[in-house]
Formats: C-alpha cells, structure tokens, sequence
C-alpha cells in the first residue's frame, strides 16, 4: 500500500508540458530511483521507469529511452501499462517528432478508452491535452481549443481532478490571450484560477495561472486587477530564487511597471530576469526579456537602444509562432522610421510585406489539409463504429445459439419457440443492418458535399480577398504614383514656351500617354473589384460590366427584375464574378454580336440567364469542358444552385441559372 501511494503521488505531479520543471521537487529522480530499487511486483517496476523515462525526457533522451525501455519489458503481461507505455512514448517524442508524437497520443488514448480506472481516465485527458499543444506548434490554435474543451476538460472533470481541470481552462485562456482576445481569455482564466483555489494545486500550477492572468490585465490596462496577482505570485516564489518562473515572473511585473509609466522599475526587472534565463537555458523566455527590453525604451523614447536590443532579438532566431517573426520586422522597419532611417525602415517593411503574405497562404494551406484530415478521421470513426456493430451482432448470434442448445434438452415445444425467436430476431437485425449501412452511405455522400463546399468556399473567399488586395495596391499604389507623375509632367510643360526642344517628343504626347495608362491601371483594379459593387449594389455593377464590355462588333442588353439590394456582399460579388465569367466566354470563343444577359430574384432564388447568337458548340463531341464553364459551375454550387447550358453548332449559347441567396 506504501509503494502503491507513492506511485499515485508521483504520477499526479508529474509534469504535464514537456519542458516544464518541478517546483521543490530536486531530489525527484532519486526517490524514484530509490522505490525501483526495492520494488518486488512488474506493475510497480514498470510505472517507476516510466516516470523516470517522463523525468529525463526533459533533459536526457538516451535517459529517457533506457527507462521507457525497461518499463515495456515489465507491462507484457498488462494491456493497461502497455496503453501508458505508448502514453509515455508519445511523451519522449514530444519535442523532436511531433507527428509521430501526435499518432502516439491519439493511440494511447484509443487503447485507455476501455479501462474503467479513475487514473486512465486522467492519462485519456493528459494525451488529448498534449495532442492539442502538438497541434498549437502547427499554428492550429483553433484545433487546440476544441480538443481540451471537447475531450481533456470532461476526462479530468469525470476523473475529478479539479487541478487539472483549472490547468486546462488556464491553457484555452492562453490561446485567447495570444490571439488578442483578452476578455474571453479572462473568462477562461478567470474559472480556471477559480477551481485551483478549491483544488489546493501545486505550487508551479499556481503560479502559472496566477503569471497569465495577471498578464492578462495588463494588456487589457486593468492594473489595478494584476497587482494583488503579482503580490501573490511573489510569495509564492519566495522559496525558490532559482526556479525558472521567476523569469515569467519577471517579465510580467516589467509589462505592468511598463504600462504604470515606471520605465526604471520595468528595466530592473528585466535586467534580473535576463540572467536567471541565460543560466537555465530558457532561451526562448531570454528572447521574450529581451523584446519587453526593446518596448520599455521605445516608451522612453531612446530609440537607438531600443534597436540594439530589437536586433538581439531577431538574432537569436527563437520563434515558436510564424507571427513573432511577422511582429518583429515590422517592429524594426517603425524603429528605423523613429532614427530617419529611410532605406532600413523601407527595407524591413519589404521583409514584413514578404513574411506576412507567406503566412497568409500557410494558413490557407492549413486550413484545406485541417479539412481534409477531419474527413479522413471522421470516414476511420465510421469504420470502427461499422466493424463494434458488427462484433455485437456476432455475439449476439452465438448468444442465441448456446440458449437454443439449452432449451433444446428440455422440450420440444420450446426448440420450436425459441427457434422462431431466433428467426425472427436475425431478419430483424439483418434488416436494421441494412437500415444502418444505407444511412452511413447517405451520411457519407453528404460530408463529401458538404466538403467539397467549404474547400470551394474557402478558395473563392481567398481568391476575392486577394483581388481585393490586388485591386487596392494598384489603385491606391501604382495608380497614386502614376497620377504623380502626370502631374509633374503636366506642371513642367505648363512652364516651358517650346514643348519640342532637341529632337525630344512633344511633352503633351508623353503626357496623353500616361493618362491612358492611368485610365487602364484604374479600369483593371475596377474590374478585379468593382468600385460600384460596393457603392451602388448589384444592379447598377452589372450594368456596368455590359457595357465596359461591349463593342463596335458585339452588343450586350441587360434587363433586371427585383433584385434585392439587401443581399450580403459576398453573394453579391459571387453573382458578380458569374457574369462576369460568362460574359469573357461568350466574347472570347463565340464570335457573337448580340449577347443578352437577363437577372431575375424570387424570395431567396436567383435566376441568370446569358445568351448568345454566336458559333456555338456540341458539349457531346467537343471534349471537355472549359476553365471558364468549370470556374463557373463551382461558383453556381457554392451558391447551391443549378445551371443548365443549352448549345449546338452555329445555333448559340444559352446558360440558365438558379441560385439560391439567403442570407
């Protein structure tokens, strides 16, 4: 009983967070070391080395190998220690192979999911947990938070553990905080503060709940909610000077005395900081001092030494997150702008320019393959839940069958009876069987739809996003400097008495041609996104179109019935781009010279029709379809609606529509 409460000890106050030390706990390893060497029984044995492979996995992997190792060779006999040893496993490989450690947890996690153990139902938790961080280093935040709300947080509250379950909330908290979102990280943290109080936790779980909170408000500017939580902090930390969260302390108390107007207190904090980081070798807490450095002397306004510690920064190179990267060149290209450093500060915004638009398609990326491994995960679950129903109805059936072997020796009257029983219970459940697999097809149908919406979506909210941009930077951009210059050339012609001096062209020629350019600089940014959209609604931007794109050789009518100017922008510039894309077909490949284009709405319903006199087509024997017609028919079923194109050979095009546009 002695070792079996030593073991429950070590086990709920081991760390969660690869990395993460141990307040007071310096002799930690040697009284594991100590139980191993009078433990009599394999179970015991083995969860001591599995602790001891947790312990040094944080600082000695070929350790932490050797005792993950010797406790495999003491749980054969135990499926339950077997599912902690790939718990364990997942745990060695946290830091250095976060996909096979993702696999890991998610594997341990199946395998624990039987076992009807209060301590199983804490690791179930502790491997969703480290499974959402891994998922957190992939810039996945929104995955982290769904999987400690959704599966770590009711594990640990089924298990009771309310330090873990207040740890949790202060993780998801965390996740709000970094993503700006103080006052729903305040809420998260705010519980989770509140159940460690009830839960007597330890020390170093205090602590950090106490360190984010605090930070917290201070982002917020609600100081006077952060400085009893730093007072506590502090007492807490009086015992031990050299653990490493006295750096976090550190560097929370300088954001605080930063945002009071106390510059001189802030950089005492830091400057104590500093040091403490370089010796436990937190070199990503030293660069986090090292940046709070930078923002107190920008405060003070001594920019030159807030680009010295800027630039120590950036050469340490410690990023966790693609955005601190972002945040610092920007940050260098406002301190060269602060010196009237032009060519530096023009410099690093390039860089800025560059890494922010990187980001922006990793995201996007992600975002896709994020989908794409939900579907596959979810097609898995269903396979699983297939294969349970199956052995249930296999169990069942050999059920019967003893029960019939059974009866048989008592009467004949009761093998009939039992018998028809059978019958009639296999027909049912062959029948509900065939039910099932009928709607898990029509399930599956449905989420590939419903996926094949979202990556649609996805894509064409990314693609006007960046037509959007695209359009603003040539407009407001190449259109501005364009303008300039015609107004200088203007202004200097205006001066001279002989526009042709030399030989040179006629000023006024050069002048006529740049306002061309300017006028289609200006008609390419309206048509990637039309200023009257926006302005003037859908009617009057289709009217627009037709007849920017009408010519000598081909005339386009437009007529509209009831369109409703009230419908979302989005729908409005997906209609937009329809026509659009239908209108460049038929001018491009037709060879008409009457296009009509006719809009119509009901209620929720849309329809378009756009019609040609032009050569036509055979869709039967002219191969496959267009990018156009394909880029068209995408945008149709984002809108869930129909179309229906109607052509043959010198007899024109017809294309009809129906969208369906609510809101």
């Amino acid at each position: 009983m002695r070792y079996l409460l030593l073991l429950l000890v070590c086990s709920l106050t081991a760390p969660e967070i690869p990395g993460q030390s141990m307040l007071g706990y310096a002799g930690y390893a040697d009284s594991l070391q100590g139980l191993l060497r009078h433990s009599k029984d394999d179970s015991t044995t083995a969860r001591l080395n599995y602790f001891l492979s947790d312990y040094w996995s944080y600082t000695d992997t070929a350790k932490a190998a050797f005792y993950l190792r010797e406790g495999k060779k003491y749980s054969r006999n135990s499926s339950y220690l077997q599912a902690l040893a790939v718990f364990y496993e997942a745990l060695l490989l946290h830091d250095f192979q976060m996909e096979q450690a993702a696999k890991k947890y998610r594997q341990s996690e199946k395998l624990l999911e039987p076992v009807p153990l209060q301590e199983a139902l804490v690791y179930r938790a502790r491997a969703w947990r480290n499974y959402g961080t891994l998922q957190q280093r992939k810039d996945n935040e929104k995955e982290m938070v769904a999987v400690i709300l959704n599966h770590a947080i009711p594990l640990v509250r089924k298990a009771g553990d309310r330090e873990r379950e207040g740890s949790y909330y202060n993780d998801v908290g965390m996740v709000y905080m970094n993503q700006l979102m103080h006052s729903k990280a305040e809420t998260f943290f705010k519980k989770g503060l509140s159940l460690l109080r009830k839960a007597q936790p330890k020390p170093e779980t205090m602590i950090l709940a106490l360190d984010n909170q605090a930070k917290n408000f201070c982002y917020m500017d609600s100081m006077q909610y952060a400085r009893p939580l730093l007072d506590e902090m502090e007492v807490l930390l009086r015992p031990y000077p050299g653990s490493e969260y006295n750096i976090d302390y550190a560097l929370t108390r300088s954001i605080y005395y930063r945002k009071t107007g106390n510059p001189k207190a802030a950089l005492k904090s830091l400057r104590a900081g500093i040091p403490l980081a370089q010796k436990l070798k937190q070199h990503r807490l030293e660069n986090s001092l090292r940046f709070q450095v930078y923002k107190v002397y920008t405060a003070m306004g001594k920019y030159r030494s807030a680009l010295g510690a800027l630039q120590t920064v950036i050469r340490n190179k410690q990023y966790t997150f693609m955005e601190d990267e972002v945040m610092h060149a920007f940050e260098m290209s406002a301190t060269y702008d602060h010196l009237n450093d032009i060519p530096h500060a023009y410099e690093w915004l390039k860089k800025y320019s560059v890494l922010r638009d990187t980001m922006y398609l990793r995201n996007l990326k992600a975002g896709i393959s994020d989908m794409e491994t939900k579907f596959n995960t979810a097609e898995k679950e269903k396979e699983i839940a297939l294969l349970q129903a199956e052995n249930k109805e296999t169990a069942l059936k050999a059920k019967n069958s003893r029960l019939s072997t059974l009866v048989l020796i008592v009467i004949c009257i009761t093998i009939f009876i039992v018998l028809l029983f059978v019958t009639i219970t296999y027909r049912t459940f062959k029948r509900l069987a065939a039910q099932r697999e009928q709607n898990y097809r029509q399930r599956l149908k449905e989420m590939e739809q419903q996926r094949q919406i979202m990556t649609t979506e996805a894509m064409l909210e990314g693609e006007e996003r960046e037509r959007r941009r695209v359009a603003r930077d040539l407009h407001d951009g190449l259109g501005g400097m364009l303008a300039g210059i015609k107004l200088k050339l203007s202004s200097h012609a205006s001066s001279q008495d002989h526009p042709v001096q030399n030989g040179q062209p006629e000023l006024h020629t050069i002048i006529d041609q740049l306002d061309k350019s300017v006028t289609e600089l200006r008609r390419i940014a309206r048509n990637m996104m039309p200023e009257s959209l926006i302005r003037f609604g859908l009617q009057t931007a289709l009217k627009d179109l037709c007849a920017s794109l009408m010519t000598r050789e081909t005339h386009i009518s437009f007529t509209a019935f009831d369109i409703d100017e009230r419908m979302e922008l989005s729908i409005q510039v997906v209609i937009y781009r329809i026509i659009q894309e239908a209108l460049a077909n038929a001018i491009r490949h037709s060879g008409a010279k009457n296009i009509m284009v006719q809009c119509s709405q009901e209620e929720h319903r849309f329809y378009i029709t756009v019609e040609d006199d032009g050569i036509g087509f055979n869709s039967q024997t002219e191969g496959k379809k267009g990018i156009g017609l394909i880029n068209i028919e995408n945008r149709v079923k984002y809108l869930n609606g129909k179309i229906d194109v109607v052509s043959a050979a010198n007899e024109g095009t017809t294309i009809n529509m129906e969208l369906y546009v609510a809101a």
